[in-house]
């Protein structure tokens, strides 16, 4: 296999019995069902005869509806509990799945896998799942991408003849005509002239998200000193802070399409656009997926796991389109879902407007127009950002090293 692999197998001669009809279960979130995508086109790639279905959440499904690699998407019922159990249990049965690969660690879709009797069954040995699965692969290492460990899932599906090495596959969504079409009106409706910017103001988390009067500064200087125009971008639960912004910056020509697209137009949309700004969220790895450039903000979390997927080596990277991650690593990160600052959010307020302005310059190839903002937070010391370019890793100075 191409990756190195810390699988234990517990099939025996179950490995050499043909596999016909997979079955992956998937994730609820935009950005995870996206790190999916790279070990679902290596599973097509081992297994171009098999039927390979996915049973994921309904914005989950949406994003990976069309995927070329995924013969059928499956919506998982909302409701958690007994009700999604059965739903589970009734997939497996009308399914008649040889291999399950499953990429949330569930114990409960674990034990069910191996009750109704598929054949193999491959996990992360965490989580309650391990007495369950025949092909046990080891847990995520910190520091490891979310995408690498689910190709390491996919390697642990036994296969007749060594595929050999191959590069890391990408992101990847599938874009309708249609969803094009509707990009294409947005730009005409709102007249926006490029190159134009995304800025994606939420996230699932609090501590993923940037200070709403810093994405109105920002907005205010993008267009004050470039005539960059800004959309702001985001899902329903998002539409109040998106006037909030809106407020904050009054003489900026700034247009809200926060709540007003499908998954799928969001991605269209995205598509055509110069840059996308967003901290961690399902929004960015669209971007990425579409090759849009990205400047990501990271405090709470880490961007060696979560950040913009470039490939795996630097030797075998497939094109992408540049990245700036900017990233503190300050002492309490990353705090994933547990922040100790009491709410300050220092690792977020430490970009301040001018930091991100001059990173959307650089991969807009703008020149600097040096017209300070006025002081909105203190900033915290910072360390060099994470750079990459065109799929080539380097360190950017950003105001300082440690």
């Amino acid at each position: 296999m191409h990756r190195t692999q810390e699988t234990e197998n517990q099939t025996g001669d179950r490995d050499h019995q043909p596999i016909r009809r997979i079955l992956a279960v998937n994730l609820n979130y935009l950005g995870d069902a996206l790190f999916t995508t790279p070990a679902l086109a290596s599973l097509r790639a081992r297994y171009p005869d098999a039927s390979i279905e996915v049973l994921a959440g309904e914005r989950a499904a949406a994003i990976l509806a069309g995927n070329p690699n995924i013969d059928r998407v499956l919506v998982r019922p909302r409701r958690s509990g007994s009700a999604r159990a059965s739903a589970f249990a009734r997939t497996i049965r009308t399914g008649r799945y040889d291999a399950a690969v499953l990429f949330q660690s569930i114990a409960s879709n674990a034990a069910l896998a191996w009750l109704l009797g598929v054949p193999i069954r491959v996990g992360f040995a965490q989580d309650g799942c391990t007495p369950f699965l025949t092909h046990r692969v080891a847990e995520r290492r910190a520091g490891e991408h979310v995408v690498e460990a689910y190709l390491r899932l996919a390697d642990a599906v036994p296969e007749a003849t060594d595929s050999g090495k191959s590069a890391p596959p990408p992101l990847s969504i599938a874009i309708s005509t249609e969803d094009r079409a509707f990009a294409d009106h947005v730009f005409r409706h709102h007249e926006l002239m490029p190159p134009v910017v995304g800025l994606v103001i939420g996230a699932t988390r609090p501590q993923k998200r940037w200070p709403e009067e810093y994405w109105a500064r920002l907005a205010e200087k993008l267009w004050s000193t470039q005539s960059v125009s800004c959309v702001l971008l985001g899902g329903p639960e998002e539409v109040e802070a998106a006037q909030r912004v809106m407020a904050l910056a009054p003489n900026t020509p700034l247009s809200s399409l926060v709540g007003k697209t499908s998954e799928k137009q969001l991605a269209a949309l995205v598509d055509r656009l110069g840059l996308v700004i967003s901290g961690d969220s399902g929004p960015l790895h669209i971007a990425t997926a579409m090759a849009t450039p990205v400047v990501a903000l990271f405090g709470s979390t880490d961007p060696a796991e979560t950040g913009p997927w470039q490939g795996g080596s630097a030797a075998a990277r497939s094109p992408c389109a540049p990245a700036v991650v900017l990233y503190d690593a300050l002492a309490c990160a990353p705090c994933r879902k547990n922040p100790t600052c009491g709410g300050r959010f220092d690792c977020l307020k430490s970009f301040t407007p001018e930091r991100v302005f001059e990173s959307a310059c650089d991969l807009l190839a703008l020149p600097l127009r040096r017209t300070a903002l006025p002081m909105i937070a203190a900033s915290a010391p910072r360390t060099p950002a994470v750079a990459v370019s065109g799929g080539s890793p380097r360190r950017i100075s950003e105001g300082g090293s440690r």
